[in-house]
């Protein structure tokens, strides 16, 4: 054989070769972290509803009275409260349901729950319930529950709930005597001491009852009050709540199709502000505290960028760095 020819099939033999040792090197590879990844430890582990005894389902019937035409956010889903209720060291857990009544699960250990909302009082039946906020309402040591409700306008039981901890697993219905039995569109509510007295204060999130497709693109349209749907700030005076939301600088027009509201220290300054998430056209709330009982919108002054329609947002340290980050949701 000629020494060309020799060279040529040397050189094809080793192309060969290699590419024979690459693919027996990725296979071994391939089933080396195969081997690694099926000896991973799961962080979490499901649990069956038979060791749980939690079987809560938010079941929805679309009906030809009821549905996305009559309710504008008949799929937007309820919430879920965690909470120690009974003061025994163990998180207990509270469902809210949409067509379906409200749960209430006290934790008896071991990841084993026994439902007690009908001895609780707190079912809230016949009524659609969005969001529940877990807090020491009263200051009293012992963690109350209060329920966002919203649904179709003009149904059955709308004012939001307040139920008061009784301290023996029972529950009081005290909204309107705390001043917080409000019947806008609420989505959730968040609980925190924005003047720092001591106590804690209200920043209730509703939704617009105006359709949107009836909305013109005009100037200004946040500065006009809804009587009805606008977003609200309570300020707690010994346990009445009192609104403050216009003299205290927080938008509660018609256009604010709130979504979310999330409550940190944003410029470390130990006053805690306040993000607003907004559905559709409007853009999203910034609200710096002033530290004097106000708040000043400041979206555009803080933030370069954000999108529209947003579903909600939540505010964390997400990388050590001691400052708070804003984790924005937006709809796709």
């Amino acid at each position: 054989m000629p020494v060309l020819k020799k060279e040529i099939a040397y050189k094809e033999f080793g192309y060969i070769f290699q590419s024979v040792m690459l693919v027996i090197f990725m296979l071994t590879w391939s089933c080396k972290q195969v081997k690694n990844e099926s000896d991973r430890k799961n962080l979490f582990t499901l649990m069956n509803e038979k060791h749980t005894n939690i079987s809560f389902i938010n079941q929805l019937e679309y009906t030809e009275e009821f549905n996305t035409y009559t309710y504008r956010n008949f799929y937007n889903g309820a919430g879920v409260g965690i909470g120690d209720l009974n003061n025994d060291g163990l998180p207990d857990i509270y469902f809210c349901g949409n067509m379906v009544d409200n749960k209430l699960y006290i934790n008896k250990g071991n990841f084993r729950f026994e439902d007690i909302t009908d001895a609780a009082g707190v079912a809230c039946s016949g009524a659609w319930s969005t969001g529940v906020s877990i807090s020491d309402i009263n200051g009293d040591g012992w963690l109350d529950i209060f329920v966002c409700k919203s649904g179709k306008p003009g149904s059955a039981n709308r004012h939001n709930d307040l139920f008061i901890n009784n301290k023996d697993l029972t529950f009081s219905e005290k909204a309107e005597e705390y001043g917080l039995a409000d019947i806008g569109l609420a989505n959730h509510a968040s609980f925190f001491d924005y003047d720092r007295d001591g106590d804690l204060d209200c920043y209730l999130l509703n939704n617009s009852f105006q359709s949107v497709t009836e909305f013109d693109i005009k100037p200004d349209q946040r500065q006009i009050r809804d009587s009805l749907g606008a977003n609200k700030l309570y300020r707690n005076d010994n346990n009445h709540f009192v609104e403050v939301s216009e003299e205290a600088g927080i938008y509660g027009s018609k256009i604010g199709f709130g979504l979310g509201v999330s409550i940190g220290d944003l410029n470390r300054d130990g006053w805690p502000d306040i993000y607003i998430s907004n559905d559709f056209f409007e853009r999203d709330y910034l609200y710096i505290n002033n530290k004097n009982g106000t708040f000043t919108e400041s979206l555009e002054d803080q933030i370069r960028e954000t999108s529209l329609g947003a579903m909600g947002a939540d505010i964390a340290d997400i990388n050590n760095d001691a400052y708070p980050h804003i984790r924005h949701r937006n709809d796709s």
